[in-house]
């Protein structure tokens, strides 16, 4: 008989620490203090424990508690505005000397929740508006993909449909907003630095982001979970629009946002298949 093979958080928590090291293997190779690498570690080990707890946990079954989470995660986005923010664009809530791209940290879990609820478009649409407004055309665009793959698994209606089209327009839009912010080296940056210090660790690197990427649709999952696939959409944009604008490199880069980010998605689709 064969091994058992890892489960969902085993697998994310070897692909993303893998990639996480590459990043402070990196970092630390080009005079990066440990006080800032370190934090991704940090990040990785406190997502871990969440994730974990998250699996055990009861999950949320009335729409009136999923709501409130929705709600939730929409006025931490808004708080996101108290901040003078960086150059006209407001990601972040600031605590102390960490900066916390709100977007980063919590739509991964709200994505999964939001799956088979009735009032998701809703709940999207508020979401987007004020990922185009702050403007973020990264996780704008990874919504609108989360977002269509939820409304993709449910009945065809005239509603989703329209939904589906304004989430398109919405990501659209968030690109032709202004975004003045420049490419930080250690963030948007680190695989051009592992490939100028040893090629093999940013292959490495972009290797282990791919399969903690594509860990939702790993490993016996549902072919019909529509929670997983969007997940797995909105991690593959987030990890793949470094390529194409100034955007940090999730796991890789040194940012703790997406590291939690992830940990919370993952966390919640164990808890939804632990349930199921």
């Amino acid at each position: 008989m064969g091994g058992r093979r890892p489960g969902l958080i085993g697998l994310f928590g070897a692909a993303s620490l893998v990639a996480i090291l590459a990043g402070c293997w990196t970092a630390a190779q080009h005079g990066i203090p440990v006080t800032l690498w370190g934090r991704g570690i940090v990040a990785w080990v406190v997502g871990l424990a969440i994730a974990l707890v998250l699996r055990r946990s009861p999950p949320l079954t009335s729409d009136r508690a999923a709501a409130l989470l929705a709600a939730t995660g929409v006025v931490l986005l808004l708080a996101c505005f108290i901040d003078p923010g960086l150059d006209g664009v407001h990601r972040w809530i600031v605590a102390g000397p960490v900066r916390i791209n709100v977007a980063s940290a919590i739509l991964p879990f709200l994505i999964v929740k939001l799956s088979g609820r009735r009032w998701a478009p809703v709940a999207l649409l508020m979401v987007m508006v004020l990922l185009v407004a702050q403007p973020d055309a990264s996780q704008a665009s990874a919504v609108a993909i989360a977002g269509i793959c939820l409304l993709a698994s449910g009945k065809k209606s005239g509603v989703a449909l329209g939904a589906a089209a304004a989430l398109s327009v919405f990501a659209i839009l968030a690109w032709f907003r202004p975004d003045p912010l420049t490419s930080v080296a250690e963030v948007e940056g680190i695989i051009a630095l592992a490939w100028d210090r040893a090629p093999i660790v940013a292959v490495i690197a972009v290797g282990a982001l791919a399969v903690a990427v594509a860990t939702p649709l790993l490993g016996g999952v549902r072919s019909r979970d529509a929670a997983a696939a969007a997940l797995a959409g909105y991690m593959a944009v987030t990890a793949f629009a470094p390529a194409i604008g100034a955007f940090p490199v999730p796991l890789v880069g040194m940012t703790i946002s997406p590291v939690i980010g992830f940990w919370l998605g993952i966390g919640a689709l164990a808890q939804r298949r632990r349930s199921s």
